[in-house]
């Protein structure tokens, strides 16, 4: 029995946080993919002086992720606009189908732990990836309008960032070793 509630804690663990699964799969071919980074394009100089020079300014309540990206990425007003309701728009997207599978999660728990039907945990794992799937798309619908309201400094300075972020998880191999 606690090996059955284990597998289930582990199973509803990974569900819930397929988003980090999809960082690492490729994107559907339906939809337009933003090519990879040209890194010989990329002034890494230029980049680390203006993150340098950019400074966030705490205020009492604290900065938001999205003031921060928009100082970063130096982005006009009118482009803070359409990141917001960008940002809504997937949120809206993303918000029931989140739930729908919140709500088979436990369903596939009750099957498992009860030795149900074969078929029907299939169909309920099929529905669960069917929903991590529609996630995993409005994402990316998400970031290919979010980029096409960017101008090329800004792209530019986006990739950099997600270069850092495709780096990040290594670095810590580096540190010990005194690389960096």
């Amino acid at each position: 029995m606690k090996k059955t509630g284990f597998t289930l804690t582990l199973l509803a663990f990974l569900l819930a946080n397929c988003d980090a699964v999809y960082a690492q799969t490729p994107a559907p071919k339906l939809l337009p993919v933003t090519p990879a980074p040209d890194l010989s394009k990329l002034n890494i100089e230029q980049i680390l002086q203006q993150v340098q020079a950019t400074k966030v300014q705490a205020s009492a309540e604290g900065t938001s992720p999205l003031q921060v990206v928009a100082e970063f990425l130096q982005l006009r007003t009118g482009q803070v606009s359409e990141l917001e309701q960008l940002l809504q728009a997937r949120q809206a997207t993303l918000a029931p189908l989140f739930q729908t599978a919140q709500s088979l999660i436990p369903q596939l728990g009750a099957l498992l732990n009860s030795g149900g039907n074969p078929a029907q945990v299939g169909v309920l794992v099929i529905q669960i990836h069917a929903l991590q799937q529609q996630m995993a798309q409005a994402q990316q619908v998400f970031l290919t309008q979010f980029v096409a309201i960017l101008d090329a400094d800004q792209r530019q300075k986006l990739q950099a960032v997600q270069i850092a972020a495709q780096l990040q998880p290594i670095l810590l191999a580096f540190q010990p070793i005194f690389l960096f």
